[in-house]
């Protein structure tokens, strides 16, 4: 995978969208300093634990005896299915009369940080992409990266009042559906390098 493709990946995986729509709906009648707290507490929280899977990735793979092909087939499947409820799953209606709970810092780490923005399939592509990474230097690359999406991920939820106020539900809704069929495309990809991997299908790459 190139660099932009892991960019796209870990965007659509562990970026701010979905939290930062949870994260509107709980702190509605929060302060701003409490907002602002439940914000950073989500991001540093999410960060810890994507990190923490980056650099131990190649140790989980070895203590379980997991092959990089078996865990690129097993992450394409869980993105893939993760996708399809962004393209065509429906948002679930809260009841009527049912009043969100309280907002409270609690909430930065369940839902908000796990399992919204250090999401499962986000942390199954982490670990997928690091196992394919070469020496110590992409490895730093890539923590980099996360590093730089989880920057833009406590941005996004500090400004996501202004943002999501400017931008009608309904061209959300198509922006969800679209990063939905991009990650669809990249969770096919990582199938693809897994069956590669394992002889079961010709490189595309080597000329016939």
């Amino acid at each position: 995978m190139s660099w932009t493709e892991i960019l796209v990946l870990l965007f659509v995986t562990i970026g701010p969208i979905r939290a930062a729509l949870i994260y509107l709906g709980l702190t509605k009648s929060a302060d701003a300093q409490l907002k602002r707290s439940i914000a950073i507490r989500t991001v540093m929280i999410s960060t810890v634990i994507c990190v923490m899977f980056a650099i131990v990735g190649a140790v989980i793979l070895s203590g379980l005896k997991v092959s990089v092909e078996a865990l690129l087939i097993a992450g394409g499947a869980i993105l893939f299915v993760f996708a399809l409820q962004l393209v065509i799953g429906e948002e679930k209606q809260q009841p009527e009369g049912e009043e969100p709970p309280a907002p409270s810092i609690e909430i930065a780490t369940f839902p908000l940080a796990v399992p919204l923005m250090a999401s499962p399939h986000g942390l199954v592509a982490i670990v997928a992409i690091e196992a394919t990474l070469q020496g110590v230097t992409e490895g730093l690359i890539f923590v980099g990266c996360i590093l730089a999406i989880m920057a833009f991920n406590l941005f996004f939820l500090l400004a996501a009042d202004k943002i999501f106020a400017k931008i009608p539900p309904a061209i959300l809704k198509i922006f969800l559906r679209v990063v939905g069929l991009l990650l669809c495309a990249l969770a096919v990809q990582l199938i693809i390098f897994g069956f590669d991997g394992l002889g079961l299908i010709p490189n595309p790459e080597i000329e016939t």
